[in-house]
């Protein structure tokens, strides 16, 4: 216990301070009541975080698309500050959850390779990030405008055995690139667990990601099922195949399932039907949102000396991030308060 304190001291100190930039659900209202985009950039100034990637470009520059990928260079500066204060078995957590950030920018290259352009060039906000983090040559990868060059860039890597078995298939489509990357991350981080983090780090990540791979495989066996009516056996290849709290007859109920109400019946009989009971079929993705956050907020509690605050900060810092985008979005468009907190409900509640 005493060797986990001072281990995590210093970390956990430094991610207290940086949680001053969380932003309280009431503070998100305030946000959606605001009547413009410029009018939230100076509501955001006063979060250090924020105020600092702002300095990044002059007035005329901070529109709506530009506010985006500042919001999203805020999380990695976040991450190397974390990084900085770890040691080196805390780093090895951080290096695999940069593998999130990697696949990200690869899904956003290959899907620009799809129509044969490269992506907006305010990525390169990024660069110091890729570079430092990953082993992606971001250069490489940007300006290839097929699948191919994108394959070609990745050599050497992680991910090239990964998408190069995806190529192999010439009816291949983007979801398929993009479910082999997710799969992948997945599949790493939990086969790699117990030889790299502690009995505690175990825990937390079997808790964050199995949560996780449950929700997901709910989520995609709703979709494959109810909204674009997938085979059975189609739907079984989509699924995550770990299940953390959900059995193999909770999977099967819910394929087999052929109308809505009859998932709902097979969701019910799920933990995660029993525990959260004012979720449905309807609002899969706020049960994702929220149980996600919820579950790691319980293990950051249960183990403050462990890995799960890391975590648990980055989780929330990323959902934050998403919710104030759409929380533009929502005063773009002319949203009322109450519309745009119903939307983002599931990101911002109880923070």
């Amino acid at each position: 216990m005493m060797n986990g304190l001072l281990a995590f001291s210093g970390v956990n100190t430094k991610i207290r301070a940086m949680q001053k930039n969380f932003i309280s659900e009431e503070g998100f209202r305030e946000i959606v009541s605001l009547p413009d985009v410029p009018a939230i950039i100076n509501y955001l100034r006063r979060y250090p975080c924020y105020r600092a990637e702002f300095e990044r470009m002059g007035e005329a520059e901070l529109h709506r698309g530009n506010v985006e990928f500042l919001l999203g260079n805020s999380v990695y500066e976040d991450y190397a500050k974390i990084y900085h204060f770890c040691n080196e078995d805390q780093k090895k957590f951080l290096r695999e959850y940069a593998r999130r950030y990697a696949i990200k920018y690869l899904k956003t290259c290959l899907s620009y390779a799809f129509i044969g352009k490269t992506p907006n060039p305010n990525v390169y906000l990024y660069r110091w990030f890729y570079d430092k983090y990953t082993p992606l040559d971001m250069d490489a990868l940007f300006h290839s405008t097929t699948v191919e060059s994108t394959l070609e860039a990745l050599k050497g890597t992680e991910y090239y055995p990964v998408l190069s078995k995806v190529h192999e298939n010439p009816e291949a489509q983007l979801f398929d690139y993009e479910t082999a990357l997710d799969m992948y991350h997945f599949r790493t981080m939990w086969n790699n667990r117990k030889k790299l983090f502690s009995k505690e780090g175990c825990e937390v990540i079997a808790s964050g990601f199995g949560t996780k791979f449950d929700l997901l495989n709910i989520w995609y066996i709703h979709r494959a099922r109810q909204n674009f009516h997938m085979s059975e056996a189609d739907t079984y290849a989509l699924t995550i195949p770990i299940l953390y709290k959900l059995s193999s007859q909770n999977i099967r109920e819910m394929v087999e399932a052929e109308t809505e109400e009859a998932f709902r019946t097979a969701l019910d009989k799920t933990f995660y039907g029993r525990r959260y009971t004012e979720f449905g079929p309807q609002n899969l993705g706020d049960l994702y949102e929220y149980v996600g956050r919820h579950v790691l907020e319980v293990e950051a509690r249960k183990y403050p000396n462990s890995i799960a605050v890391m975590y648990r900060y980055l989780y929330v810092k990323e959902v934050q991030d998403a919710a104030l985008t759409a929380a533009i979005e929502c005063v773009r468009y002319g949203l009322s308060p109450d519309e745009a907190m119903e939307n983002l409900s599931a990101m911002v509640r109880g923070i």
